[in-house]
């Protein structure tokens, strides 16, 4: 009898340790889940709000000039910009994805991975331009990053670029400034880790940045027949890339540091 009772004690405990254990479980299941919830609703309030914004302060221009292509013959009311945030330092639109945003020049590169144009905290973070850049994009490469937001929003439509068929359709990105319009032409689009010779900023020489277009060129995942002698300046657009790739050492780098790298020349 004493074995008997002992076995069904025993036999108790395990049962209330499992009970626990699928309470935790159950817990931790509702927290994520209400958390993954909770974003998703999130970011649709931030891409609600961000359309919002694009109506209130871009119109479509009807004009004869011919310096702008007619899908990017928009003005943006830069005084309305300001008014609500005077980092607010350019806007882009890409034709094609949902890329119509203000672009934001912070004093680092992850304030505006976490705040929106109104410098109120988002999931969906904002555009911004890389902080060691001037925001009126005089350098050789400006750099522009942005989330790749599972809702499309953001820079998310930048990977569309990895596609010839897209890109055969949807040459073009623009970028506005209070005191220039600019008319990109993307000439090259890879994928590679963050760390990579994508990522140059700088150029100590007219033939190094020569030298870079070349590899740009050469690691393009899309052909073009933008001539680089051309090219006097460029934007770099950057996000997160949805699959794993390989570095330039011929290393795999896994898809969490995967980037995508949209190389546009600027006129």
């Amino acid at each position: 009898m004493g074995d008997v009772s002992k076995k069904g004690r025993g036999n108790q405990r395990l049962a209330h340790i499992i009970d626990l254990a699928l309470i935790v479980v159950l817990v931790i299941g509702l927290f994520f889940g209400g958390r993954y919830l909770y974003q998703q609703h999130e970011v649709a309030h931030e891409r609600a709000a961000a359309q919002r914004l694009t109506k209130q302060v871009t119109k479509k221009r009807h004009t004869n000039q011919t310096t702008m292509p007619a899908a990017g013959n928009i003005s943006v009311n830069w005084r309305k910009l300001h008014q609500i945030n005077p980092k607010i330092k350019a806007w882009i639109y890409v034709p094609g994805t949902r890329i119509n945003y203000a672009v934001m020049a912070g004093s680092n590169n992850t304030y505006y991975l976490h705040h929106d144009e109104r410098d109120q905290a988002s999931v969906s973070g904002q555009i911004f331009i890389d902080y060691r850049d001037k925001p009126n994009f005089t350098a050789r490469n400006t750099f522009l990053y942005g989330h790749n937001m599972y809702n499309g929003s953001m820079f998310a439509g930048l990977n569309d670029f990895l596609k010839q068929e897209f890109l055969n359709r949807h040459r073009h990105v623009y970028i506005y400034t209070p005191k220039k319009r600019y008319v990109g032409t993307v000439f090259a689009v890879q994928t590679n880790s963050g760390p990579s010779i994508a990522h140059t900023l700088r150029f100590s020489s007219a033939q190094k940045f020569a030298n870079y277009l070349s590899y740009l060129k050469s690691r393009s995942k899309v052909k073009t027949n933008v001539k680089l002698k051309s090219i006097k300046k460029m934007a770099t657009l950057w996000t997160c890339a949805n699959d794993s790739t390989t570095g330039d050492a011929g290393q795999t780098v896994p898809v969490e540091k995967s980037r995508t790298f949209v190389s546009v020349a600027l006129k």
